[in-house]
């Protein structure tokens, strides 16, 4: 369930969750850097590049280092003059999916002097990029799954489990296909450190953060359901971590436990349901079909008096009315990524945070059409919708690198779509009014749900080559950059809306989310891209682990045991004492994780 709030709120909330990226991402740069500099005053070791193996742009690696599994974070150990020529022609540096090379753009495009300034370069291009990521899954990919679900004629539960926490697990998700899909040797860390870090992070410092802001009584039902499938899901991928290969009946059964799971969360909503014929909320009383609207969990009187701010309020507040301009006003106000009726009551902080994410916006804007029933006339904008259409199947094109495939050898497929999105995009003009929305309207959501797909789809790819960069310059791990800048920019976001929800009022909404949501990611960040890397490799992935992936999995089981034991023993009450000791446990997990990061804790687990 969604708590939408005003414009005004809306844009605060967004400023706040920019500001606290980049400041996460600053620190964690900075300790990235310093961790670097560590390592590299105990690393004397120099490979030096024979001249007379450099056959101008011919030469291979086998002739240069007389192995073509070498590894990309060798470069470290070559002469500063050598090293772009190493990543050029070293297999394991060879970019498999995105459009920049960030390590040919770090080593070749900047000397040894200059090289912490390409670094400066690449992590403020990779803070706009998270953002961008954000604000894609949030303003366009949610928006889209509303309607789809609303014209498929869905319940509020089936879609909140199935389209509504997709779109909420979209970043989680398409960076796990991303990470996989980019991966060298069967070394997935960086999605096994992403999903299984932001689930750590989520079901302890994020349920901890609420127990402690706002104690409440959970549900019994709803609560073991959700940490006993998390903690099944945990156990299969520590199966699979263990045996160092994910089949192509394992990686589908991902898919299918959360197939199970949504029929047990259905079934479980309808027999709850025939068993309440009302269902009394904070002395309010609505019908079944009514308390759809509700989470179920909800007790039959006030508990606590942080639960009495909001258990009554309406979650979908109404928009605030526009005064109507000329089409073509209306259109350029729709194109401007900056909110100007907003910028006065802005802070400096906030018009910076605005300034700095509108190029991404802008192109988001020109390219997915959004269809929003809360807006008038359902966010139709004759102009704009019609150039929507035409520069969406362009882009579309482009960006899947699809179009630049040729028909027959001379024609190509980016010209034909472009062409049929300049037709479609004419049809609508002419068969379309500006005042009122076309009864086809709801087709376009369905478009902006594959643009924004795309989107989504290529901005986790260049977040994730530009983390590899930062492992191979740094020199740290695929599973540690998974567990850090991955999981926390794709969880803050979580944090800061499930305690903004607990403290007006919802706490059982934010604490079923840490569970639930999760449990999502995890299901489909490994299902879907392990059963496509399995297709390609013949029905089996071989998976290379290292320490990192043991304590991550370790401690995300850990994180749920603590919660199946404690807060039944609790009598289910989430209390501050709970909280706490759930970031206590972070706390430790951290301490540990960096401890194998640095090889203080060691253990041959790839004999």
């Amino acid at each position: 369930m969604t708590v939408v709030k005003s414009k005004t709120e809306v844009s605060r909330t967004s400023s706040k969750i920019g500001c606290a990226k980049i400041c996460i991402a600053a620190i964690m740069f900075l300790a990235f850097y310093i961790v670097s500099e560590l390592r590299s005053s105990d690393s004397h070791t120099v490979v030096k590049l024979d001249p007379n193996h450099l056959q101008h742009s011919k030469f291979s690696m086998r002739s240069l280092m007389g192995d073509n599994d070498t590894e990309c974070r060798e470069v470290r150990k070559t002469n500063h003059s050598d090293q772009c020529d190493f990543i050029k022609n070293t297999d394991d540096c060879a970019l498999d999916e995105g459009f920049i090379d960030y390590l040919k753009f770090t080593y070749c495009n900047f000397n040894s002097s200059l090289r912490p300034l390409a670094l400066i370069i690449l992590f403020v291009w990779w803070v706009f990029l998270f953002i961008g990521l954000a604000v894609t899954a949030d303003d366009y990919f949610c928006p889209s799954l509303t309607v789809i679900s609303k014209t498929l004629h869905l319940s509020h539960n089936i879609a909140g489990v199935t389209f509504l926490a997709f779109g909420n697990g979209a970043p989680d998700i398409f960076s796990a296909i991303a990470a996989v899909g980019n991966a060298k040797n069967g070394d997935a860390g960086l999605a096994f450190g992403a999903l299984l870090g932001a689930g750590v992070f989520v079901t302890t410092v994020v349920a901890g953060t609420i127990a402690i802001i706002c104690p409440f009584d959970a549900m019994q039902r709803p609560f073991l359901r959700d940490v006993i499938f998390y903690l099944l899901a945990t156990f299969l991928t520590f199966t699979v971590l263990w045996q160092k290969e994910i089949g192509k009946i394992e990686a589908i059964g991902y898919i299918l436990l959360y197939v199970l799971y949504v029929l047990i969360v259905v079934i479980g909503r309808y027999f709850y349901q025939k068993t309440k014929k009302t269902t009394v909320l904070a002395e309010i009383t609505v019908s079944p079909e009514d308390a759809e609207n509700y989470d179920e969990s909800y007790p039959n009187s006030v508990e606590t008096s942080c639960e009495d701010l909001g258990e009554g309020k309406p979650l979908l507040p109404p928009r605030e009315d526009k005064e109507p301009g000329t089409p073509f006003e209306e259109f350029l106000s729709a194109i401007n990524p900056i909110d100007v009726g907003e910028w006065s009551d802005m802070k400096w902080y906030a018009k910076g945070y605005e300034v700095f994410k509108s190029p991404l916006v802008f192109l988001l804007i020109i390219t997915i059409p959004v269809v929003d029933y809360r807006e008038e006339n359902h966010n139709w904008n004759r102009y704009l919708n019609s150039l929507q259409i035409f520069t969406g199947f362009t882009f579309g094109a482009l960006a899947t690198k699809v179009g630049l495939d040729t028909i027959g050898g001379t024609f190509p497929i980016w010209v034909l779509l472009m062409i049929i999105g300049l037709i479609l995009s004419i049809a609508v003009f002419c068969t379309s009014k500006n005042d009122v929305q076309p009864v086809y309207q709801p087709v376009l959501a369905y478009l902006g749900f594959v643009l924004a797909v795309v989107w989504i789809y290529i901005i986790a790819n260049e977040i994730v080559n530009i983390l590899q960069t930062f492992g191979i310059v740094f020199n740290i791990s695929d599973a540690i950059l998974g567990l850090t800048l991955l999981a926390w920019g794709n969880s803050i976001g979580d944090l800061i809306a499930d305690t903004v929800m607990a403290k007006q009022g919802f706490p059982r909404m934010g604490m079923s989310a840490c569970f639930g949501g999760p449990l999502f990611n995890l299901l489909l960040g490994i299902g879907i891209p392990f059963t496509i890397g399995t297709i390609k490799n013949g029905g089996t992935y071989k998976i290379k682990i290292t320490v990192e992936e043991v304590v991550l999995v370790s401690f995300l089981m850990l994180s749920l045991l603590t919660s199946l034991i404690v807060v039944p023993l609790s009598k289910f009450r989430m209390s501050k004492p709970y909280g706490i000791l759930l970031i206590v446990v972070y706390i430790v997990f951290l301490v540990v994780a960096i401890l194998a990061e640095t090889g203080t804790i060691t253990g041959d687990i790839n004999p």
